[in-house]
């Protein structure tokens, strides 16, 4: 009987580590950087992505990680604290209580920091990527853009939404993910919303999330609130140059995104990436 056990012991011991070398085994190479199977796998569970999608998500990170070495870009403990005190301040408090809001949120001060830290390397070098390559735009091409996308520059005479609240913000990002299910501690309020009744941040919160969309969700008085936007009623189409900057700042942020986009598929293109093992 103890012969068996041992047999048995010893299986489940050399599948578990065939397993475990499988896991941590390479699949992809990108310019000498690995690419395991666990990170595959982690991405995708982490990020809620598709097995292809977070090849591709992984493999741009490994592109960024090349191109921040070869423009020397760096951000250090200075400038992450630095960071941290501007946003904290944007927020109207200081790092002491915005390390206490991580805290309740379940999220440890460390990875904020490496997180901020990331979102600093990643800034400067779209900033060093961008600075060649887009030219400011003539009145004329802001003017255009702005009729080819009237409707993003229009404010509706209402807007019906779907109001979710919970005082627990797990429970509301719950909510979001499947609208329909009934969550417990959550809410859900059907309301047509005048934009006269509305202030200007909530306002422009709504009208800049698409139709069928949860807006970011929100503190209210205890409360965390986020709506699902439904429709927009009667829209009217505000003057050019009342809404010139943000015309400018949409039209900045398409073309950013254009650029970026080119950059990392030229710089994949050229990369050398060697699949090894199937993700």
């Amino acid at each position: 009987m103890k012969r068996w056990k041992l047999l048995i012991a010893g299986a489940a011991f050399c599948a578990s580590s065939l397993f475990a070398g499988l896991v941590d085994a390479v699949s992809i190479v990108v310019d000498d950087q690995p690419i395991t199977l666990y990170e595959i796998y982690k991405a995708e569970h982490r990020l809620g992505l598709s097995k292809q999608k977070a090849v591709e998500y992984l493999i741009k990170q490994k592109l960024k990680k090349e191109e921040l070495k070869r423009l020397g870009i760096r951000v250090d403990e200075f400038d992450v604290n630095n960071e941290i005190e501007k946003i904290a301040q944007k927020n109207g408090i200081d790092s002491l209580k915005l390390r206490s809001i991580m805290a309740q949120r379940g999220v440890s001060w460390e990875d904020y920091k490496k997180k901020v830290k990331e979102n600093l390397l990643q800034e400067r070098l779209y900033q060093q990527i961008l600075s060649t390559k887009i030219q400011p735009p003539s009145d004329e091409t802001l003017k255009e853009y702005y009729q080819l996308h009237i409707n993003e520059f229009s404010i509706p005479e209402a807007i019906r939404v779907i109001q979710y609240s919970a005082p627990d913000r797990k429970a509301l990002a719950e909510a979001m993910k499947n609208p329909l299910a009934a969550v417990p501690g959550v809410t859900r309020k059907p309301e047509t919303i005048r934009s006269d009744q509305l202030n200007r941040q909530l306002l422009f919160l709504l009208t800049q999330t698409p139709k069928g969309h949860f807006t970011e969700a929100i503190p209210v008085g205890g409360q965390y609130v986020a709506f699902y936007v439904q429709d927009f009623i009667n829209p009217k189409p505000l003057p050019y140059e009342k809404v010139k900057n943000q015309v400018y700042a949409k039209w900045m942020e398409e073309k950013r995104k254009e650029a970026i986009k080119s950059h990392f598929e030229k710089l994949r293109a050229e990369a050398d990436i060697k699949v090894l093992r199937a993700p």
